[in-house]
């Protein structure tokens, strides 16, 4: 699979169903409030987008995100008619007192094929002080639990970021121990609440997908980074693969085809509006009025994020951007430009001068 397949189909679609949730994390894309917000889409403009979804050849995976998921009354129905469907579902739950085994097993009874559960420590103290939510890492354990007695999938989310980085092996050892499959780690882009937390240095950043590289050889989950595409080219890098021949090629977490916002991805608010990712707030359509297919396939934003050509400074001229092209949500944070180079990453292309930008590129 080549990047040119997500001309016309996403590779996953991510829908914040619902603003509400019960916590109050400190780092939360989506700033969740403890009740809905006005104007989120009704069960029926749900069932609409879940139709317009399937209608993408070939299906993306579609995630039910928030907020907290459990928060809408018919998430469960919806999970379902999504796999009626034939579209594989995914649910991204918050670890309150919803989260209890009965509902779990409504989660997979529904169809979902996996549940996504964030952790940002190894213990009590490290991750409920990052959280800023107590008892948040007792939850998270019981909800493993209970996950593993419904056979239903789990993958553990770890964001990273200064406070989290000397923790992140303890933090590898506690997801095998909960039977994950997945481990994901997002690298911090200043959004939300995130604003409040420090991002990593391009040098921290490269030292830890080396470290990354080293687990997934160890570990029986699988390893992904979520603004961090160019862990990509440190897996190429370390195995000694060619990418003449790998960069063709993709595996199931989306690791190696070039996914990244906008390119294979795609975002839906709570009310209906489509965005590149959850962390690149540029508008570009909505599923109330273009469509998600029409405003996917061809809205001006989401054109130039697949067109690796227009990519600036040294991710521009880099072998590895078919694979990876940087973060586009973090390039605009910092920026204000989604073309911009991504000011985490440490390589330089051969022959580039060591800056950034490049001469006579810095603005």
């Amino acid at each position: 699979m080549s990047n040119r397949d997500f001309d016309n189909s996403p590779f996953i679609v991510f829908w914040e169903t619902t603003r509400a949730c019960s916590l109050a994390c400190g780092h939360c894309r989506a700033e969740a409030m403890p009740t809905p917000a006005p104007n989120e889409l009704t069960r029926e403009e749900a069932r609409e987008l879940i139709e317009e979804i399937s209608q993408f050849e070939p299906k993306p995976i579609l995630v039910f995100t928030g907020g907290d998921p459990l928060m809408r009354d018919d998430v469960y129905d919806l999970i379902e008619y999504g796999g009626e469907l034939g579209i594989k579902t995914a649910v991204t739950p918050a670890p309150t007192p919803l989260m209890t085994r009965e509902n779990i097993e409504k989660l997979k009874k529904s169809g979902a094929e996996r549940i996504a559960l964030s952790l940002d420590g190894s213990t009590k103290a490290r991750h409920d002080e990052l959280r800023g939510v107590s008892r948040s890492f007792e939850a998270i354990l019981d909800v493993a639990t209970y996950a593993r007695e419904a056979d239903l999938p789990i993958q553990i989310n770890t964001t990273i970021t200064k406070e989290t980085v000397n923790d992140l092996k303890g933090i590898a050892e506690l997801t095998e121990q909960l039977g994950a499959v997945l481990w994901s780690l997002f690298f911090l882009v200043p959004v939300g609440r995130g604003e409040k937390l420090e991002m990593v240095s391009p040098e921290e950043a490269e030292r830890i997908m080396d470290f990354l590289y080293r687990e997934e050889q160890k570990r029986p989950y699988q390893v992904k980074t979520t603004e961090a595409t160019h862990y990509r080219r440190v897996v190429l890098q370390k195995s000694g693969r060619s990418l003449s021949k790998d960069h063709q090629k993709h595996d199931k977490i989306g690791r190696n085809i070039g996914v990244s916002d906008g390119n294979g991805i795609t975002f839906v608010s709570r009310t209906g509006e489509i965005f590149p990712s959850g962390f690149l707030p540029l508008k570009a359509g909505s599923v109330l009025e273009e469509g998600l297919i029409k405003t996917y396939q061809e809205s001006k934003l989401f054109k130039e994020l697949r067109d690796k050509s227009l990519l600036k400074g040294k991710c521009g001229v880099c072998e590895y951007n078919s694979i990876c092209g940087g973060s586009r949500a973090r390039a605009y944070s910092i920026y204000g430009d989604y073309l911009a180079p991504d000011p985490l990453c440490a390589y330089y292309p051969e022959g580039w001068d060591g800056d950034l930008w490049g001469v006579g590129n810095s603005s």
